[in-house]
């Protein structure tokens, strides 16, 4: 019997990788997706390894997607909060640069997914959390190019 997938799931494949096997691996992967035409789910923390396989990238907090959009949109210009703090975090390697731009520091504890807070559940740590974050979880609505977000700063602004 022949297995011919037509999609894969890497749930952090490359995560325990020495930095050139990774660089590898995601290399074969690459290769296999030209050649074979696979689609990957790629589940990864490391913001380069996601940058440089994915096209589409959907952003989680707290087991909830938080905005989706295509690759270069989303590097370019994160729209939730969340996604704006984690792009904000991923060193440049570039020393000058790093050192002059502003960092964005995420403050407070994680909350408990088991016991997450009610409303948006990132709003105990947004540095742009307004009273209804506390209380309304925003949904994933559209944003434009295919993209969605779920932040009510993001909804406040379409509507």
């Amino acid at each position: 019997m022949r297995a011919d997938p037509g999609l894969i799931i890497c749930d952090e494949a490359v995560s325990a990788l020495d930095v050139s096997i990774q660089a590898q691996v995601v290399n074969l992967f690459v290769d296999l997706q030209e050649r074979l035409g696979l689609t990957y789910l790629f589940i990864a923390h490391d913001l380069s390894v996601v940058r440089h396989v994915s096209d589409r990238i959907a952003v989680m907090y707290l087991g909830r997607i938080v905005e989706i959009a295509r690759r270069d949109e989303l590097y370019r210009n994160p729209l939730h909060p969340y996604t704006q703090a984690l792009l904000a975090a991923v060193p440049i390697p570039d020393p000058v640069l790093e050192a002059a731009r502003p960092h964005q520091i995420i403050a407070g504890e994680v909350p408990s997914v088991l016991n997450p807070p009610a409303g948006c559940r990132f709003h105990p740590r947004c540095p742009q959390a307004m009273p209804k974050c506390a209380t309304v979880e925003p949904v994933l609505q559209a944003a434009g190019s295919g993209r969605v977000v779920a932040c009510h700063l993001h909804h406040a602004a379409v509507q």
